[in-house]
Order: structure tokens, then sequence, then C-alpha cells
């Protein structure tokens, strides 16, 4: 097997010229024509496997293609040459897939064709390739258009693949990108033009090191990020803005749950921006929340309902423009590369002072954090009748890290599946519960937004959508709370 470490932008196809003009190096064009190929039910697509046969220079080779090997940009590939235009039995019998594949009938899913400009980049020790694919993908009437960029590890440290990554990216638009081909060409095969995101749990045993533990939960927060961005961009819609935003507050969870390893300035600097990126998203999220449960569902009427309805359709508007502009920001696309810098290249992997926290059992180093995160939420909920808006603001957002910690760590724990479910049910039911108390506040400043100072309007506005008992919401988040502290813990 074959161990590979690249990084894959998108790019505009308007910008590959300027990329190749900016290369220096060897260079060659290559045709690459591929078939990918699957069971009826895709079942190596289900088992993160992508299988083609491709014809190009060299010959006709079979290739399977694993979704991570380890490493946060690794992928196992087991590569053969053969003869015939389909899979080759023979060789699929020497790879992970062989057993799995042994009965079953293969068929083609959808086809590629791509021209691939080469440049070899060499500085030193290091030997970056660069690979411009520009081509097309075809799934029966279906197709689209292929315009990307990989940048893969031949020798040398892999700071040097991110630094090449930033040099790239002062001359041309390089949107990182975790989706493989595969996963496109079987999205157009399903005629899915932006795919339902859900984040896929990052795969922990109990053996595993803090090290190792921190990648695979941050290369499962930056693969959700990266995927909930493109369907973003794709398809603005509520639930594509709802994954946006929870997968840039994971990560940075996650650099809080390992926070003794992520206090380094780039860290930092990318806690920062993460931040900023979920705040260019706040607005819309919040502005879908209210149409969906409040306006949408209400039949109350005031005087000067038709006037505020213009004035929410006008700042919904306003706020998918905001985030839209967001998006295609240089600062957005620096967000995901910096964010595969650290976790691949970071002053934690290398650093002597933390080698040791790196090796030890992430199990113990788990129950230590999520002690620490349970104590806190403790602490915080201790005098929760006195807290006003702004303090549960703040206790919901320790509560969101704990619940997020306890997802993500729950795999090193297997002996007590059900005390996790319960765990994990209570600390959903806590952000619940502060989050209909937050929801609250921040209608009551929604609904002055949508009415340009008409102080009478905003009155009859918030009397007419907003009469909540608070009284009662409170004690629900109460009794959540204590929910969750009373649970055992299942680590």
């Amino acid at each position: 097997m074959d161990h590979e470490i690249e990084l894959k932008f998108l790019i505009p196809p308007e910008a590959a010229e300027a990329i190749l003009d900016v290369l220096d190096g060897e260079g060659a064009v290559r045709q690459l024509d591929a078939t990918y190929y699957d069971t009826a039910d895709h079942a190596l697509r289900r088992a993160g496997f992508g299988l083609r046969v491709r014809d190009g220079e060299g010959g006709r080779k079979q290739t399977l293609k694993s979704a991570s090997a380890g490493g946060v940009f690794s992928r196992g590939e087991w590569e053969e040459t053969i003869t015939g235009p389909t899979p080759d039995r023979d060789a699929l019998a020497r790879t992970p897939v062989g057993e799995m594949l042994a009965e079953a009938a293969l068929a083609p899913v959808f086809t590629a064709r791509v021209e691939r400009t080469i440049r070899m980049v060499a500085a030193g020790e290091t030997l970056i390739e660069v690979a411009l694919d520009r081509g097309e993908l075809s799934a029966g009437e279906r197709q689209a258009t292929v315009c990307e960029l990989e940048l893969e590890l031949k020798a040398g440290e892999a700071q040097a693949l991110f630094d090449l990554a930033r040099t790239l990216a002062r001359h041309a638009p390089l949107r990182l990108s975790l989706i493989s081909k595969a996963e496109r060409g079987y999205g157009l095969a399903a005629g899915d033009a932006a795919p339902r995101v859900r984040r896929q749990t990052a795969t922990l045993g109990p053996e595993a090191s803090v090290e190792a533990a921190l990648q695979a939960i941050g290369q499962a927060g930056l693969a959700h990020l990266c995927a909930a961005l493109e369907a973003l961009r794709e398809r603005p819609a509520p639930d594509s803005v709802h994954q946006a935003r929870v997968a840039a507050r994971r990560l940075r969870a996650m650099l809080k749950i390992f926070k003794p390893l992520s206090r380094d300035a780039a860290a930092m600097a990318l806690d920062a921006e993460l931040d900023w990126l979920a705040g260019e998203l706040d607005a819309a999220r919040d502005l879908d929340v209210f149409v969906g449960e409040v306006w949408e569902g209400s039949a109350a009427t005031f005087e000067g309902r038709e006037a505020f309805e213009r004035g929410l359709k006008a700042a919904r508007t306003t706020a998918y423009l905001r985030m839209e502009a967001a998006l295609e920001s240089a600062r957005a696309r620096d967000v995901l590369l910096e964010a595969a810098a650290w976790l691949e290249a970071g002053a934690w992997t290398s650093d002597p002072a933390l080698a040791e926290l790196r090796t030890i059992a992430a199990a113990a180093y788990a129950a230590d954090r999520l002690d620490r995160l349970r104590r806190r939420m403790k602490k915080g909920a201790k005098h929760f009748d006195a807290l006003d808006a702004h303090e549960r603001h703040r206790l919901r957002l320790k509560g969101k890290t704990l619940r997020y910690a306890a997802e993500d760590l729950a795999p090193l724990f297997p002996n007590h599946p059900r005390r996790a479910e319960r765990f994990l049910a209570a600390a959903k039911a806590v952000q619940d519960t502060l989050g209909v108390l937050n929801d609250r506040a921040i209608r009551r400043d929604l609904v002055n937004s949508c009415v340009h100072g008409d102080a009478t309007l905003a009155c009859a506005a918030t009397e007419a959508l907003l009469q909540h008992d608070d009284d009662k919401l409170r004690r629900a988040a109460r009794e959540a709370l204590d929910d969750l502290l009373d649970a055992k813990s299942f680590w």
C-alpha cells in the first residue's frame, strides 16, 4: 500500500493559468479517462472506498482508494496495472475489499474525462507534485465541470505543502475541499446538486493516543466544515446555514477540548477566525429560526403586520447577502487552509515539550477534560436563578462545549454505551432549553431590527409574536441542568 499526503483545492476555471504561471519546474500534460465502479447498492462507497479503472500514460490501471489512512490528508491507495476494460478480480482480492466483493457484481457508476497538467516543485529536500485537473464528470445525462488543484508531498516536511498552498493562494482563489472526485461523481449519479451534509463521527478506539484523537476529531470537524460550506454555496438554505455554523463552532470546541495542545499563536488565530466565520452566519441563522418557528406558524394579527413582514424579508435578504459575501472572501478560504495546516503540521505536532502529552492514552486525557468541563458547568449553574440573559448565554456555551466533547470522546469509552446515551441526551436537553431562553432575548432585538425605529410596530409585533412564560422556560432549564449534573459519567 502507498501512503499519500495531499491537499486538494477547487478553483475557478479562469484561475487555472494563473496558477501554472506561478509554478516553475518540470511538467507534463496527461489525458486521464476513468470509469468508477461499485455494486448495485454502492457497498464500496458505504465502506469508505472508491474504485476506478483509468486509461492514461503507462497503460490501464486499477486503483482502490480509502477515505483515510490515519492522517488529515492521508489516504490508503492500492494500484495495479491491468489488461481488461473492467475491474480485475485477482487484483481486488489483494486489497482490503477483496472479501467483501468476492461474490458481488460490479457496474459503472460514472466516468471522468480529465486533462492533468503536472508540475514538480523542488526546494532543498522538499519535492511536491502539483496537479491541475480540468475536465468533466458524466453520469448518464448529467455532467459536472472539474477544475481542481492537488498538491502532493513526495519528500520533505508537511509544512512545505502548506507554505506552497499559501503562496499559490495569493495568486488565485483556492478553496480547500475534502470531497473526492468519487464523491462528486456519486452525487452526480444520484442527482444531488448539493447533498445533505452531516458530520461523521471520528473513528477512535480505546487504545488511541491523544495525538491520534486530536487528529481524528479535527479531521472529522474540518471535513464537516468544508462540505457544509460547499453545500451552502451551492444551495443557500436554512439547513445549510445551520450545518456550516455548527461545523465552525465544533472546530472551536475541538481546540478547547485539546487546550493544552492548542496554546500556540496559530491555534489562537485559528480560533478567532472560526469565531468570525460563525459570526458571519449568525444573523442568517437567527432569522431562519425566527421565520420557521415563529413567523410562518403564527396566525396572530396586529397593526402593521404587512409592514413588519416586509422588514423581516428585507432583514433576511441582507443577512444572506452578508453571509454569501463572507463565504466568497479570501478570509473564509484562509480559515480552511489554516485549520488544515494546524491539524497536520501545527506546533503541537513537533513541540518537544508536548511530546509526552501527545503520546499518552486519549481515554485518560479525555476523562480528565470531561471532568473539568462538567465542574465548570456545575459552578456556572450554582446560582442559575439569579443569572441574567448574558450570563445564561455564557453558561449555554459551556454546556455546548461539554456536549460536543462528550460526543467526540465517547468512542474512547465503549464499556458504558447506555450511560453515554443518557449523558448526551441530558447535555442536549440543557443546550435546547438554554437555547430557547437565548432565542427569547435574541428575538426581541431581531423584532426591533425589522421595524426601522417604529417603536409602536415593535411593541405590537413583540406582543403578538413573543409571548412566552419566562418563568416556565427557566424552570425547564433548571431541571435540565439538574439532570445533566446528576447523570452518571460514562468515562
